[in-house]
């Protein structure tokens, strides 16, 4: 029978390393942090959610919950619930849609996570969303509305970016994040990087936003123009680029995005950058091994044009947010350590020291699973903080204490105390409000937290355990988890019979609730 009025519950579960907490400050400090939000709160919002409500016909109410800022609300009023996941969020968005089916809701699950492995997802929901949602989304609803929900929903192309209306931020706690706009230009990437899924899911051309559309979104933000760029590369297409930067310069904004090295190499397209507000830059230089690179399908980052690059995007004011991955096949404890001491003396602003992980759907993937190197075999381990696979040049635990090292020697108080200058500042985007314009003092408190994950890793502690001791804000999954261990309320087995292709229906064995790990069929 068909429904007249519907209430929609979007959800994201948290992703603890999207979180932090701000402690509350006394009362004489107020002229400085009266528009700060105390307590939860999360680095920077997606626009998933935000944009499957600007899809949803305005008859149906639309309610949006990013756990990593506020808790679930398990007993809402609503009628149909849309839980989107990454891999590592993958097991508490079963939990969530199983809790809410329970209550006989009507749950739909999409996500990259979902998208490379639906089979895996569908015994959790009373529908899948393959593939980017804008073209499926409007039909999920209808259906549900008629009464007539599909299992799986396909997306028969990419969406192809060129209409569609403003994300809903008025759904979203912006005031609790610490860069609260975000803003999507383009989808896709031209690299095909083995550790990478982007290019699977998002596909390998570029999809732009007309630049009028673009414009239009900035200065709908109103006063509030620190702005972080999610596309997955700002530069991928340079004559774009170039296009884009002219368009915004006129806006005064300042903003920050995800580039790769070869933007620090083209002086012309760097200036542009820098007077169109740029002032942070994401790149993922990955490792100063050629090998390594030439492995990852990354052949564009060498060692001798780091410093180069560093000083000239250095020399714009822009600050670097470097990222490094550990544990590629071309790793040693002797390169490992060099690659900290060059980042450490290069001076970058920030740096990010991940595991290698061979999340499902790459290429990486498959090669491990065919070579017997996966060990994991819980998504929620799949933060990049935790080693997921058996290292060939040294033992997970060495690999472990690699990690930690690199963030305790990046991050400790007199490597703090070279990298950052107090007389010429680089302005990351954090704020603008209270204490998060004060880029320095932010910067410090929040780091030294990070010094604590180092050390925390090196013990093998867990995500939860990590979360905890950090005060970050613990969801009811990860405290049922820390309560009952490894549960049973997620998937944690996998053994995909065929590598070649991403895990699908019969790949996998799924610890249900309530009993023990179904069987594989007789041709497994």
């Amino acid at each position: 029978m068909p429904r007249d009025s519907l209430k929609v519950l979007l959800i994201s579960p948290n992703n603890p390393f999207n979180c932090y907490r701000v402690p509350a400050f006394p009362k004489w400090a107020s002229w400085f942090t009266h528009n700060m939000h105390f307590g939860q709160g999360g680095v920077f919002p997606g626009l998933n959610l935000a944009i499957l409500a600007s899809l949803t016909p305005s008859d149906i109410e639309v309610r949006i919950i990013d756990e990593s800022v506020e808790p679930i609300d398990f007993e809402a009023d609503c009628d149909l619930v849309g839980v989107t996941a990454m891999t590592n969020m993958a097991p508490a968005a079963y939990y969530i849609a199983d809790k809410f089916r329970a209550r006989g809701k009507t749950v739909v699950l999409g996500g990259v996570h979902v998208t490379v492995c639906p089979d895996e997802a569908a015994p959790h929901a009373d529908a899948v969303v393959v593939g980017e949602a804008e073209y499926s989304w409007p039909r999920v609803l209808e259906d549900f509305r008629q009464g007539k929900l599909e299992k799986v929903y396909r997306a028969e192309r990419m969406f192809d970016m060129q209409g569609g209306p403003l994300p809903r931020r008025d759904l979203l706690k912006l005031d609790r994040y610490l860069i609260p706009q975000t803003v999507e230009t383009a989808r896709g990437c031209p690299f095909d990087c083995d550790f990478c899924s982007v290019s699977r899911t998002a596909g390998r051309a570029y999809r732009f936003r007309p630049l009028e559309h673009v414009q239009e979104e900035l200065r709908a933000l109103g006063r509030n123009r620190w702005v972080f760029f999610i596309d997955d590369i700002i530069n991928g297409n340079p004559k774009r680029a170039r296009e884009l930067f002219k368009a915004i310069a006129p806006l005064k904004i300042r903003w920050g995005a995800q580039a790769t090295i070869l933007l620090g190499e083209d002086e012309e397209l760097l200036e542009l950058a820098r007077q169109s507000g740029c002032v942070a830059l994401f790149i993922g230089f990955e490792t100063f091994s050629n090998a390594g690179l030439k492995k990852l399908g990354k052949p564009t980052n060498w060692h001798e044009r780091f410093l180069r690059v560093v000083e000239r995007i250095h020399s714009k004011k822009i600050g670097i947010w470097g990222a490094f991955v550990f544990g590629l096949d071309a790793d040693t404890p002797a390169t490992l350590h060099e690659t900290v001491r060059v980042v450490r003396d290069a001076k970058l602003e920030f740096a990010q020291f991940s595991c290698l992980t061979p999340l499902p759907g790459t290429a990486l993937y498959r090669q491990y699973i065919r070579e017997g190197r996966v060990r994991e075999k819980d998504w929620g381990e799949y933060n990049f903080g935790n080693v997921t696979f058996i290292p060939k040049n040294m033992t997970e635990q060495e690999l472990k204490e690699l990690l930690a090292y690199g963030w305790g020697e990046f991050y400790n108080w007199k490597s703090i105390r070279r990298r950052l200058s107090w007389r010429k500042p680089v302005r990351f985007p954090y704020g603008p409000n209270g204490l998060r314009s004060f880029f320095h003092v932010r910067n410090l408190l929040f780091w030294a937290g990070n010094i604590g994950i180092g050390r925390l890793v090196q013990h093998g502690l867990k995500q939860d355990v990590r979360t905890r001791a950090l005060g970050q804000p613990e969801s009811e999954f990860e405290r049922m988890r820390r309560q009952l261990g490894r549960p049973a309320e997620a998937p944690q087995s996998f053994g995909p019979r065929d590598p070649d292709t991403v895990p699908g229906a019969g790949d996998l064995v799924i610890l249900s609730p309530g009993r023990g790990p179904a069987q594989p069929s007789a041709d497994d």
